[in-house]
């Protein structure tokens, strides 16, 4: 897991004043970043596992306990 932080954040842009330009500057990664890069990677990572079983197709049991068999009355007093 470690060598999954190590291409986050290594590098940050900054807007140089007297260049007017931007310009690559080094920056540690301290563990506040590393932590907040690990919640980053967790979020993406989240996502994409439930976009992946979203476009999956239904499965059958699953189908047939949405699409069928019982009748469900709210608000009803019958």
């Amino acid at each position: 897991m470690a060598g999954a932080f190590w291409g986050t954040r290594v590098m940050e842009i900054v807007k140089k004043h007297d260049s007017g330009g931007l310009v690559w500057k080094r920056i540690k990664l301290t563990t506040t970043r590393k932590a907040n890069a690990k919640k980053r990677l967790l979020r993406v990572w989240q996502n994409e596992a439930v976009l992946k079983a979203c476009s999956e197709k239904p499965s059958e049991t699953l189908g047939a306990a949405v699409d069928g068999g019982g009748e469900i009355n709210i608000g009803s007093n019958h």
